[in-house]
């Protein structure tokens, strides 16, 4: 039950102008205040996973021997509420543990934006967060079944970069969502200079029979009508300087134009859910060489590929889940060497976990199993994970 303490004088410097609030706070989802006025609220929620894993590299590894680490996998912490009106919210991540510091960023900030929504129908979202290009991708970490993303979605998807994107999850009320936006097209938390250029962005999305909870994996809840979302994205990201678009190694001989494109699918019916997706990245050029005044060449890759994903899952208790995937990742001829041997080597992908629900996805214990393989399984790497997630 919330616990209601009204009134909370808010410290101020002057007993005069203290303003009356209210505090509410519930199970996995921190506390809020709220001034007596509406016009400001502020909610603040943590988040912690501890991760065992255990590995074994593939057979014709010379080295092959299981290696475990234990580690706080992630941290978070979360403000987010409204200022000056309903209308103005906003929402600031912070990413505290060291898996979180990835491609060599400095700095903890995770999502930092402001979102206008006084028309539901045009409203819009400012500053860094993610970029709504597909499904899988967008849905929050806290709220996977599985240990860690399909790899074509870590390989091939956007992440966050800074911008901006006008939104509506009903247009008009109706059963059709949309996102239009540009982003810098450097990634988020981006540090260094690049030629100029920019990101597009265009997503539409469908949900035939009626409202779904397509941005949580599983079906907790049971529906007891089927829900069905459809998905398709489309992005142009023109002189990045990143290697997978939005993220992973830096260039420093130029640049790179990519073209993605995704499609999508979410169903939900009494305890039964199915996500499907197929992404693809392609680039203008493959490849560049630069020549230095000593007359050395060097030369930079671009990733170009596609990849699918198919993960269903069922709730056999009301707090126990079964949950499986397949993914596959390929990529095109002429591209990186590098991403070429690691698709024909580890480009396919088996997993399957089983999921204790305390508190749905905000309180939850998670096994799970990867291997990942080329032609052969009996050549694969396996990985077994067992983590707690907790929202608080």
């Amino acid at each position: 039950m919330p616990l209601r303490i009204l009134p909370l004088l808010v410290l101020t410097l002057s007993p005069a102008v203290a303003q009356a609030a209210e505090v509410t706070g519930d199970t996995g989802k921190g506390l809020t205040v709220t001034s007596d006025d509406g016009q400001f609220s502020m909610n603040v929620r943590g988040r912690i996973q501890l991760r065992e894993s255990v590995t074994t590299p593939p057979p014709g590894d010379e080295a092959r021997e299981f290696t475990t680490i234990g580690r706080v996998y992630t941290a978070r912490v979360w403000l987010n509420g409204h200022t000056l009106s309903e209308d103005i919210g906003y929402t600031f991540q912070l990413a505290l543990a060291p898996n979180d510091y990835r491609d060599g960023t400095i700095s903890p900030i995770f999502d930092a934006y402001l979102d206008f929504s006084h028309n539901p129908n045009a409203s819009v979202r400012v500053g860094q967060l993610f970029v709504p290009f597909d499904r899988a991708r967008t849905i929050r970490e806290f709220s996977l079944q599985l240990a860690d993303r399909p790899r074509p979605v870590s390989e091939l998807t956007l992440d966050r970069d800074v911008g901006a994107y006008l939104y509506s999850d009903a247009l008009g009320g109706s059963m059709v969502a949309y996102r239009l936006g540009v982003f810098a097209g450097g990634g988020g938390n981006a540090i260094a200079e690049k030629a100029p250029g920019g990101l597009a962005v265009a997503r539409v999305e469908l949900r035939p029979l009626g409202p779904v909870d397509d941005d949580s994996e599983g079906d907790l809840n049971r529906r007891e009508t089927p829900g069905l979302a459809l998905g398709l994205g489309a992005a142009y990201n023109l002189n990045t300087n990143r290697a997978r678009s939005t993220t992973s190694t830096t260039y420093t001989l130029g640049t790179a134009d990519y073209l993605h494109l995704a499609g999508d699918l979410v169903f939900k019916w009494r305890g039964v859910a199915v996500m499907g997706e197929a992404v693809l990245r392609d680039a203008r050029e493959e490849s560049w060489t630069v020549t230095d005044d000593a007359g050395v060449a060097a030369t930079e890759y671009a990733r170009s590929g596609w990849g699918w994903l198919v993960q269903p899952s069922v709730m056999v208790t009301p707090k126990v889940e079964l949950a499986g995937r397949y993914s596959r990742i390929n990529a095109f001829e002429g591209t990186d060497p590098k991403y070429v041997t690691e698709t024909e080597t580890l480009g396919n992908e088996v997993a399957a976990g089983v999921n204790y629900y305390l508190n749905k996805h905000r309180f939850k214990v998670q096994g799970g199993w990867t291997a990942r393989f080329g032609e052969d399984f009996s050549q694969a790497q396996h990985t077994g994970q067992v983590l707690v997630d907790v929202m608080f």
